[in-house]
């Protein structure tokens, strides 16, 4: 069995991936709460990635949810994949962590998270929009 870690990386300058590795139990719950804490989290989207975890309880799952509270309040977003893991699975969709948004995979919660930051921004600059409309008025 793989000893509990957690790896952080940034995938771009406004989402954080952090990866659970190994089984959870003794220090994994001080270790993802300070984790989870980093200032540096606090404005941006964080994918909590379980698909490598192993777990023997639900007591992540009530901390993800405090932290996705608390880091929209900061105008981040949290979301947690399960992937095919049969120890995160039972807990998918559980209407008892309220604001949890899970996802199948690392891809799927990717692509949600850049299409909110896309849409936030505003994207395609309405600059953009107007050369792509001028570019497709002189080729006409």
């Amino acid at each position: 069995m793989e000893s509990f870690k957690i790896e952080s990386a940034h995938a771009g300058p406004f989402v954080t991936v952090l990866t659970i590795v190994g089984a959870m139990e003794d220090g994994a719950h001080e270790s993802l709460r300070v984790e989870l804490g980093n200032p540096e989290l606090a404005s941006q989207s964080v994918i909590v990635d379980l698909t490598e975890a192993i777990l023997y309880d639900s007591w992540p799952f009530p901390l993800l949810a405090d932290e996705t509270q608390r880091l929209g309040e900061n105008g981040g977003r949290l979301v947690v994949v399960s992937g095919d893991n049969p120890t995160v699975r039972p807990f998918v969709g559980d209407s008892s962590l309220p604001g949890l948004r899970w996802f199948e995979s690392l891809d799927d919660a990717m692509v949600e998270l850049l299409g909110d930051l896309a849409s936030l921004g505003d994207w395609p600059p309405d600059a953009a929009k107007d050369d792509e409309q001028r570019g497709a008025a002189n080729r006409d």
